[in-house]
């Protein structure tokens, strides 16, 4: 599944940099807009997506139909979740409320099987989460395996990952060749 540079484009000038742009506080994306967004590219969103612009466009993937379960994982661990599972509806602050709902929108859809899309990868150690260390007092943070292991599949490619993918092969070989030569000249001194 590719994200094609005109969709990247797009998603980054509507839903991930518009902020930068943008002097109205308050401006929430067009969901129009949105709304021509498959799966593929919803994942690219959600992966690169600025939190600090808020979760309204967050909710909009969850609660989409094309919504794949690895993108729903994808942000329920990017929300950091330990944070908020030392809390309950009750006891939760008002400012953290809205990332709370989301949490637990996410896990009620999981348990009720309520994504229908099950193609995208989405691995939590290589992504650096460990879900062994994920604790809570609450029964409603009881998490269903799926976002428990992640889920398996493809992770869609865009030209941005293929970039940074040759990028980190060029700086790999030339970190192999800096390291040949330190040693080459550490061995002819002595």
């Amino acid at each position: 599944m590719i994200v094609t540079p005109s969709k990247e484009r797009l998603i980054k000038e509507n839903f991930i940099e518009y902020s930068f742009e943008n002097e109205d506080y308050d401006f929430i994306p067009d969901f129009g807009i949105f709304k021509k967004l498959n799966s593929s590219d919803q994942y690219y969103l959600a992966e690169n997506f600025n939190w600090d612009d808020g979760i309204d466009v967050l909710n909009w993937i969850i609660e989409s139909p094309k919504c794949d379960s690895g993108t729903a994982c994808m942000i329920f661990w990017k929300a950091e979740p330990d944070y908020y599972a030392e809390y309950n509806a009750e006891t939760i602050g008002e400012s953290h409320k809205d990332v709370f709902d989301l949490l637990q929108k996410i896990i009620s859809k999981f348990k009720s099987s309520g994504f229908k899309k099950n193609k995208l990868k989405f691995n939590l150690l290589e992504n650096g989460y460990n879900s062994a260390n994920f604790d809570s007092e609450y029964s409603i943070w009881e998490l269903p395996n799926e976002l428990k292991k992640g889920t398996s599949g493809i992770i869609p490619i865009s030209l941005g990952r293929i970039q940074t993918m040759i990028w980190m092969y060029q700086r790999n070989r030339r970190l192999k060749k800096r390291e040949k030569r330190k040693k080459a000249r550490k061995k002819n001194v002595t």
